[in-house]
């Protein structure tokens, strides 16, 4: 392998190779220690189109494929089938106690360098915000100036 599928000297060069021209591996660029059908497998998993692809009709059809024909599939349901590679266990890695930054509470730093732009802050002119919530759901808007948070408020282009 180790060539791209598609080449051109602009991106749209690019685009339309890949739309007119289907990839696959050909016979002169077969990876070593591949046989003819893994090279069959791969091609029908590759096609451009979804409806043309194997599986389409279901993981039976996967199954089917002569890559596959010495596989033992009830072995694999039963596990019985040793991985081919076990990590050592100095190479796992946990992180069921690491701090994530997805946390639904904090504020991404960049997110909030970002917002202070003036060109994103021009787009809220005119617009206000209470961050306290009075429950009063007949109130009026106090204002219709800009009110932006302390976090947001340094000025940044």
């Amino acid at each position: 392998m180790g060539k791209r599928p598609y080449v051109g000297k602009s991106r749209q060069e690019i685009r339309d190779q890949v739309i007119a021209k289907q990839v696959q591996i050909k016979n002169t660029d077969i990876p070593t220690g591949w046989s003819l059908e893994a090279v069959d497998f791969a091609n029908k998993l590759i096609q451009r189109k979804p409806a043309n692809r194997l599986g389409v009709n279901g993981p039976d059809e996967v199954k089917a494929h002569q890559w596959f024909k010495d596989y033992s599939w009830d072995k694999l349901l039963d596990r019985q089938i040793t991985a081919p590679y076990i990590p050592r266990e100095d190479e796992m890695i946990s992180i069921a106690n690491e701090n994530r930054r997805d946390s639904v509470n904090e504020i991404d730093p960049e997110s909030v360098l970002s917002l202070r732009r003036n060109s994103i802050q021009a787009q809220f002119g005119g617009y206000s915000f209470n961050g306290s919530n009075n429950n009063n759901n007949n109130a009026k808007p106090q204002s219709t100036n800009v009110s932006v948070p302390a976090i947001l408020s340094t000025k940044a282009n």
